[in-house]
Parts: structure tokens; sequence; C-alpha cells
């Protein structure tokens, strides 16, 4: 019985094009296996055995079209919707019985070569605006501004409602499909501060709306803006926001000013796989916005998840999100990582810290890699693999991490420098958190970035001299290093 190896590509050991009909393979392989056959004068045995194998396929018709959707699903067909490459710290060690630590790059990037080519998604979107009293002049202004940009941004076959919420919420547009874009516009008009700041009030209307008319062939998303903190409903509106992952449901929360709940609103989006964003001055609400329905029109893949199977001497002792953004991963027991959704224009990147004791040479495989995600359009999932080896070897080659992989690692070690100081700040331990956002300066200052590096150093100052750290300083601080995920050259 004829078996099947996605890895290989059997095209390319032929040298034939996708296309290819029967003759241009039988063509293909004669003369391939003329060239490599053991009895000439110039064999190579493998060689043949590759051209035997790769025959033995795609000259089947139904075992070709299973090797094509095979590949397809594992991201490694021209045709495939996203792809996954790896790139390992090593990928030779010394067998120990101590532990080693090995860094694995997993990049989730659309195969499109023309970004122009994507399909736009229909979107089913809710727009949540707080409208409490600090929300009053110059913020609101901005966000009608926003918003009117976003109406017009739109497609006709879009859905969108608009909420308002104070210390209670009012659907000022209920949801309707984007023909009529007057209904919104005159709606905005309604936006009038006044009152407190109840976030679960407007968050649950919000979704009510996005499920009137939720679809799998739509995204499906709310959109949060607030500036201030929402007391006593933090866990029903997290909750709210579990149950519309579930229902497939994003929700993403943008920050104005400094007065707002990072920790919270980062859980909070992260809880149904969205992003939360910080909007420094009220001014950047347009482009924000704009970023936002862009990404969520060129969705590839949403419910993201990284499946990751090690092999008994192993285990995984740090998760980390190098792209988009930069962000400290949660694992579960069984290594299956969230990475909520996939667009067009913003690939998925992670990194991997694997703790190995391996005292046994040879090639082993110390891990393998599943990514699952689910497109728009289609009504299954799509499963893309790859297996991390590492070659345990007396005489190890000498070998440099890859750039791309060095390269995330020097931005994340500073995010997580700054992460670590405000835990240490919460707990009281003044010292560590200085010595923490001294390091992260330094490095802030190495790599070009005197603004976050000067930033750090007046936090530094405060606390120095008994002082707390400033709102802004903090949310500058978190927001521009998660941020620091400039291409990779």
């Amino acid at each position: 019985m004829t078996t099947i190896d996605s890895q290989k590509d059997y095209y390319a050991a032929l040298n034939v094009s996708l296309n290819a009909d029967d003759d241009e393979i039988k063509q293909a392989y004669r003369e391939k296996a003329r060239e490599y056959h053991p009895d000439s004068g110039h064999g190579d045995a493998e060689r043949f055995r590759e051209v035997q194998e790769a025959y033995e396929v795609l000259r089947d018709e139904v075992l070709r079209r299973a090797y094509d959707r095979q590949r397809e699903k594992r991201g490694l067909s021209e045709d495939a919707l996203v792809g996954l490459a790896l790139s390992q710290s090593r990928t030779e060690a010394y067998p120990l019985n101590e532990p080693q630590v090995f860094y694995v790059l997993v990049d989730i990037a659309p195969h499109t070569e023309e970004q122009k080519e994507v399909t736009r998604q229909h979107l089913n979107v809710a727009l949540v605006v707080d409208c409490s009293t600090s929300m009053s002049g110059v913020r609101m202004q901005n966000i009608k501004i926003a918003a009117t940009d976003l109406i017009e941004s739109l497609d006709s076959h879009d859905r969108l409602a608009l909420v308002a919420f104070s210390d209670r919420a009012e659907v000022l547009a209920s949801t309707h499909l984007m023909d009529n874009p007057r209904i919104f516009k005159s709606a905005l008009a309604a936006l009038i501060p006044s009152g407190g700041t109840e976030i679960y009030q407007g968050l649950l209307a919000g979704l009510e709306e996005v499920r009137r008319y939720a679809s799998p062939e739509m995204v499906n998303h709310v959109i949060l803006l607030t500036d201030g903190r929402t007391y006593g409903d933090e866990m029903r509106a997290l909750t709210e926001a579990r149950r519309a992952a579930a229902e497939g449901i994003g929700i993403s929360a943008f920050g104005i000013g400094e007065d707002w709940n990072d920790e919270f609103l980062d859980d909070l989006a992260r809880s149904a796989g969205g992003v939360s964003r910080y909007i420094r001055v009220p001014s950047d609400v347009r482009a924000a916005l704009k970023r936002q329905i862009q990404g969520l029109s060129t969705m590839l893949l949403q419910n993201v998840k990284l499946e990751v199977n090690v092999a008994p001497y192993v285990h995984i002792q740090a998760v980390y999100r190098a792209a988009p953004y930069l962000e400290i991963l949660e694992h579960s027991e069984n290594n299956v990582i969230a990475l909520g959704n996939v667009m067009a224009d913003e690939p998925v990147s992670v990194v991997l810290e694997i703790v190995v004791a391996q005292a046994v040479t040879g090639e082993r495989r110390i891990a393998r890699l599943d990514m699952v995600g689910e497109p728009i359009t289609a009504s299954e999932p799509i499963r893309l693999r790859q297996d991390v080896t590492v070659t345990f070897t007396l005489e190890p080659k000498e070998e440099s991490a890859p750039t791309n992989l060095l390269n995330r690692l020097a931005r994340l070690s500073v995010f997580s420098l700054q992460e670590k100081a405000w835990r240490a700040l919460g707990v009281g331990d003044v010292h560590q958190a200085t010595t923490y956002l001294e390091y992260a300066a330094t490095r802030l200052f190495d790599m070009g970035h005197r603004d976050l590096g000067q930033a750090a150093m007046l936090e530094v100052s405060r606390l120095m001299h008994g002082g707390d750290p400033t709102k802004e300083g903090r949310k500058k601080l978190r927001y521009g290093t998660r941020s620091l995920t400039s291409p990779v050259r």
C-alpha cells in the first residue's frame, strides 16, 4: 500500500507544476529515474527512492487528491490559507541529563503574495461608546469623527449597531445593514456625556446586538471605547466575554487617556480573542478605529490555538506572543495556547521557551506543534502541523540562532522587564521594581527608543524618591514596549 508523506514536496521531486497532467508526470518521472538510477554512472539511490515515491502518489488520481488536501491543511501548498514556519535557537545539542533551554519561533502568516487579493469579510459589529461625564469635550468630538469614518468605511453587506453607556446602556441604533448609513450618522448626535462608567451594561447591550445576526459567515465583533474605570462589575463583564468567545463573538477594547484599568481591559479583550489598545490622545481614535476595521475585514482565521505535544523529557517554561504585539501568554496543563485571530495584514508570531533534559544521542522530536484555526467561510477548521527536532550528539556543530528569533527575543526581554516591574510594585517590592525598570530603560536606549527609555527613567526617579508611578508613565511603557514589533530584517 502506497503511503503519503505530506511533508515531502512530490511536485518538487519530479520538477513539475501543481497543474501537471498525467503525461507531464510520466515524462518527468522517466527523466528523473534515468538520472538517479543506482545502475547509472552517476546514480543517487536516495534521490531515486524519492522520485519513485513521488511518482506513485502523483500518478494515482485518488492519492494525488488526498496528498493535495493534506498539504493544504498543513499549510504546505500554494493554495493554503496560511503557512506555519519554525525557527529554532539550536538544532544540535549535547546529550545531558541537566536542563537545557531552547527557543522556538512559530510564525503563522498568510500565503497570499498580494494582500489586495484577500477577500473582504462581511462584518457584524457593535460600536459600544462610553458616554460618562469624563468623555465630554474633545474626547467625544473625536469619537464622533472616528465613528463617522467607520460608518463610511463599511460595506453595504456589513451590519452595525451603536450603543452608548454610562451608568446604564442605551442602543442608539440597533443592528442594521449598512445600505442606509444615515441612520447611524443621525444616532451619533445622541452621544451626550453624563453619569458614571459601568462597562458591563454597555458590553452586554453590544453583545446582544451582535447576537441578533451572528453568523459563522461573518466576523462578529464588539468594539468598546472607554476612558474610565468600571467598579464592581468586572467579573460579570469577563464572564460575558468568555461566553461571547464560545459563541464566536470577539471583543476589542480601546482605552482613552490614562484613567482606565489596563489589566482589566487586557483580560476582557483576551477572553474573547480580541486586543486592547491604548489611545494616548483623543485625536488618535480615528486611526485606531480605522486600523481595527481594516483588520477585522481581512481576517483569515478565528479562534486560533496552538497545541504543543512535548516529549516526556521536555516541558514548556514560558510562551510569548511576538507579533502583531508583545504579550506573555498563558498555556493550559495540556499545553494549548489561545492566539485569537489571524489577519491578512497582521501575521501572528509566538516564541516558545522549552526546557529539555535528554541524555541519549540521536535525532529526537522534542515537540509537535499543531495550529488549529477556523476560516470565516469554511465549515471545517484547518490544522497545520510542524515538528521540532533536535539532534543530540557529542560533537554538536557551532550555530548561531536565526536573526529573526534573536530580534524577537530582544524585544520580548524589554517588554517582560517592565511587566515584572509592575508585578513587583503590586506586592510592594519597590527596590526590585526600580531595578527592572532601570534594566528596561538601558535596553530601550540601546535599541534606539529614547522616548520610551526616558519614560522608564522618569518612573525610576519617582520610585526612588518615594513617589508612585504615574498612570501615564505606566501605560506609555506597557503599550509602548508591547508595540516593539518592527519588521525583522
